[in-house]
C-alpha cells in the first residue's frame, strides 16, 4: 500500500515537472523563436539544471513535438465532443467556434508555435501535423455541410467557411490580451455570431 502511494506521488510530481517544462518552453519559444532557445535557457528559467530537463526530454525537438501533441489532443477532443452531440448544425457550429476561440485564447503561446513553427519539426512530424490539421478542419466542414443539406446554411464552398473560421480564431493569439476590454467569452460569442450571420440562409 505504501509502495503504491509512493509511486502515485512520484508520478504526480513527474507530471507536474513535465508540465512546467512544457509551459516554460512554450513561452520562450513564442517570445524568442525556437532556434534561439536552448535546453539551458528552459532549465534556468525554472531554476533547474539542464539535467532535469533531459530527464524528461531527450532533446529540444522532443520538447517541441510534445507541445504539438498536447495542443492537438486538447483541441481535437474538445471538437469531437461537440461535433458528436445531437444538436442542429447551427448550434454545433456556434459551439465549435466558441470553444476553439476560447482554446486559442487560453494558450496563445502554444497556438503561435502550432501555426508558426511546424517547419522546425522533422519531415515525418510535419507530415503528421499536416494530416492532423486536415482532420481538424474536416470536423468543421462536416458540420457545415450538414447545415447546407438541412437548409440551415447557405451553399458557400465549405473550404472558404472552414478556413475563415479557423483563421479568425487562430489569429486571436496575436492580439488577445487578458487585460483587454473584452473577456474571452465575449470575444468567442462575437466570433460565433459573425460566423452564423454569414452562413445562415
Amino acid at each position: 500500500m505504501a509502495s503504491n502511494l509512493r509511486e502515485e506521488l512520484k508520478a504526480r510530481k513527474q507530471a507536474y515537472v513535465q508540465e512546467e517544462i512544457l509551459a516554460t518552453a512554450a513561452r520562450l519559444f513564442a517570445e524568442s523563436g525556437i532556434r534561439a532557445v536552448t535546453i539551458d535557457d528552459i532549465a534556468s528559467s525554472l531554476g533547474y539544471t539542464k539535467s532535469v530537463v533531459y530527464y524528461y526530454f531527450k532533446n529540444k525537438n522532443q520538447v517541441l513535438w510534445e507541445i504539438f501533441n498536447r495542443i492537438h489532443e486538447e483541441w481535437w477532443q474538445d471538437m469531437v465532443a461537440i461535433a458528436e452531440q445531437d444538436l442542429p448544425p447551427d448550434q454545433l457550429l456556434a459551439a465549435m467556434v466558441r470553444k476553439h476561440a476560447l482554446n486559442v485564447m487560453d494558450r496563445t503561446e502554444w497556438t503561435a508555435i502550432y501555426f508558426r513553427d511546424q517547419s522546425e519539426l522533422t519531415d515525418a512530424q510535419q507530415a503528421q501535423v499536416t494530416e492532423r490539421k486536415r482532420d481538424f478542419d474536416k470536423l468543421f466542414r462536416q458540420v457545415y455541410e450538414q447545415g447546407v443539406a438541412s437548409g440551415a446554411f447557405r451553399n458557400i464552398p465549405p473550404y472558404l467557411i472552414v478556413s475563415g473560421i479557423i483563421g479568425m480564431c487562430n489569429a486571436t493569439h496575436a492580439w488577445f490580451k487578458k487585460s483587454g476590454p473584452l473577456t474571452p467569452a465575449a470575444i468567442a460569442d462575437h466570433y460565433a455570431s459573425l460566423v452564423l450571420d454569414g452562413c445562415r440562409c
